[in-house]
């Protein structure tokens, strides 16, 4: 089996403080290394029931906000010399999925950076279930990639306290 070279490091984003530091690790590798840098966003295609304009206007939402994250993204990247390739991908249930598909075809990403969690309440809390799930699908996929989870060391803005 012949070892590819290495084409880009590949980091997933969602707009949260952990996925911006992320973000800036996977800058770094990126520069030091010389190679592009691949932004993931995914979009979780959600189905609101009967009326077909909800979904439509729930898609326009994420769309509108995936397309803001990933221009931020590319700016962060571009101010410190780093080639960013923008992917809006989609998944069903799990951002997860469509992660791994997108290293499965990409073939040749050095390393995936991932913050250790994103939005949401436990999410804050614990090891992302997203960061979690494409640890273990990619050992257990046997996928050439290795993860590189970045901790969130900024505490996500906490509400006022009454004192």
């Amino acid at each position: 089996m012949v070892a590819e070279k290495a084409k880009s490091i590949a980091v997933a984003i969602d707009g949260s403080t952990a996925a911006w530091e992320a973000m800036q690790r996977a800058i770094n590798m990126a520069r030091l290394l010389h190679l592009p840098l691949d932004v993931l966003h995914v979009i979780q295609l959600r189905k609101a029931g009967y009326f077909a304009f909800i979904d439509r206007h729930l898609r326009e939402d994420q769309e509108a906000y995936a397309k803001n994250v990933l221009a931020e993204a590319v700016q962060r990247a571009e101010k410190k010399g780093v080639e960013a390739r923008t992917h809006l991908l989609e998944g069903e249930k799990d951002p997860s999925g469509a992660i791994i598909e997108f290293l499965e075809q990409a073939r040749g990403v050095k390393f995936l950076v991932l913050g250790a969690h994103g939005h949401g309440f436990v999410g804050r809390h614990l090891l992302g279930s997203t960061t979690e799930r494409v640890v273990r699908e990619v050992a257990r996929k046997a996928l050439p990639v290795p993860v590189l989870i970045v901790p969130s060391i900024k505490l996500e803005e906490e509400p006022e306290s009454s004192s």
